[in-house]
């Protein structure tokens, strides 16, 4: 049997017909079956361009029709009620981080590339740590007290030690701080008294200074040792300093020496021992741990550069200076001999360095939709800070339409990324609330670890 092509005029109304396209009604079975259009490249394109506009523009959240952006130039888009371990990085980016670490008076500058936090005593304390890190340290001691007498010229007192170092590990927990403080002055014919010692635990531990001598006894040991007192024709010794935080005291003079200091020995009839440069609490050197001056018959000494205390031979000799471990300044005459300075402890890390990665949920302030959405769509970026996160395993993400009352999963497919950012979305997943315009997400980042941190640069919630 012979078949018939089947042309146009055979089909009522005719599709090849622009005018039935518009006026008459054409059969779906004549127009073929077109296939759906896939939109999720250009949803994720739009939120990625949304994304650019917020940074460029430095913006805060802002919203679309039916979609908000958040790049998180501020935090102003998140619920900080509802979301928890989260920390906003100057970066840009959320990430679960830990407490900071706690004690002290707590201050930051920036140094170069770094920017230092950093923790002061000057009194005893504690110093809470979530996890172990690099930390540089400062431990000094008190001040020894200087020594007098009524026959001859007191010694100055010697400085706490003082101990320093870069690069150290301090592990997590709780450590106990203790900070010397400044030895007595002797108010009889005897020694002063030693200063007492600084520790961060028992980890770091800075020997209290010497206390300077009375007439022509030997002067007390410490971090760095007393000076030697003098009755006006003999000297005692000096005390000896302890390796590695300070020096001994000065000896051998017809009148009162100088206490050691961490950086220069005591000198004998004379001047405290200068102490050593340190710039960990503000980023500019300061002097600590200067031995006092020792006391004299005519004129005064000067405490050595680092808070040593004067020596004088009247009242007017002045005592070490608290924060900074100074001797005491030694006596000539009838006048007592001066108390040491407190010592201080400062730790100092880069920023963040003490902090761990942990779990965090991040969840958004609400945004109102026009009209209850059936659907919804997510879009986010982001980085590895360690480790690689694993989609829907360590990353999450969820939306709700109720204001958090009710939560809708989505399953993240990766999408490629832009630039070192790694972009994921969820598109047109149906909404398992029943009712509400109060649009949220909620982002998870979970098992994170020193081995792991899933840092969040954007997200753009949309519905529909």
């Amino acid at each position: 049997m012979a078949l018939t092509k089947v042309s146009s005029d055979m089909v009522s109304p005719d599709p090849t017909n622009a005018s039935n396209l518009s006026s008459g009604d054409v059969p779906l079975a004549q127009l073929g079956n077109a296939p759906a259009t896939d939109t999720t490249t250009l949803e994720d394109d739009i939120a990625l361009l949304g994304f650019k506009v917020a940074v460029n523009g430095s913006l805060a959240k802002y919203n679309l029709v039916d979609q908000t952006e958040d790049a998180f130039m501020d935090a102003t888009g998140i619920d900080a009620t509802a979301s928890t371990g989260e920390v906003r990085d100057a970066a840009n980016y959320y990430a679960g981080t830990s407490a900071a670490a706690t004690g002290g008076t707590i201050t930051t500058y920036v140094d170069g590339a770094n920017t230092y936090r950093v923790h002061s005593f000057l009194v005893d304390g504690t110093f809470v740590s979530a996890s172990t890190g690099s930390i540089d340290y400062l431990v000094v001691a008190g001040g020894g007290g200087a020594g007098s007498t009524n026959a001859g010229d007191g010694g100055g007192g010697g400085a706490g030690g003082m101990l320093s170092g870069g690069g150290a590990t301090l592990t997590a927990g709780s450590h106990a701080i203790t900070v010397g403080d400044g030895g007595a002055g002797s108010t009889t014919a005897a020694n002063g008294v030693n200063g007492g010692q600084s520790s961060i635990a028992a980890t770091w531990v800075s020997v209290g200074g010497g206390g300077g001598s009375t007439s022509n006894t030997a002067a007390s040991a410490g971090g760095s040792g007393g000076g030697a007192g003098s009755n006006g024709s003999a000297s005692g010794a000096g005390g000896s300093g302890t390796v590695g935080q300070g020096n001994a005291g000065g000896s051998g003079g017809s009148e009162g020496a100088g206490g050691g200091g961490a950086g220069v020995v005591g000198a004998g009839s004379g001047n405290g021992g200068n102490g050593i440069q340190n710039a960990y609490r503000t980023g500019a050197n300061v002097y600590y741990a200067g031995g006092g001056g020792g006391g004299r018959d005519g004129g005064g000494t000067s405490g050595g550069a680092g808070g040593g205390g004067g020596g004088s031979p009247t009242s007017g000799n002045t005592q070490g200076t608290d924060g900074l471990g100074g001797g005491g300044g030694g006596s000539g005459g009838v006048s007592h001999g001066k108390i040491g300075g407190s010592g201080i402890i400062v730790i100092r890390y880069v920023d963040g360095a003490l902090s761990a990665p942990i779990d965090m949920v991040l969840q958004s302030n609400s945004t109102t939709a026009e009209t209850a959405p059936t659907k919804g769509d997510i879009v986010m970026t982001y980085t590895n800070g360690a480790g690689t996160a694993t989609l829907n395993t360590d990353l999450t993400a969820e939306f709700s339409a109720d204001n958090g009352s009710t939560w809708t999963s989505t399953t993240l497919v990766a999408q490629g990324s832009t630039g070192t950012h790694l972009i994921v979305s969820a598109h047109d997943v149906t909404r398992t609330s029943t009712s509400g315009t109060a649009m949220k997400y909620r982002v998870k980042t979970l098992n994170q670890s020193a081995a792991k941190e899933t840092r969040i640069q954007a997200v753009s919630l949309g519905w529909s």
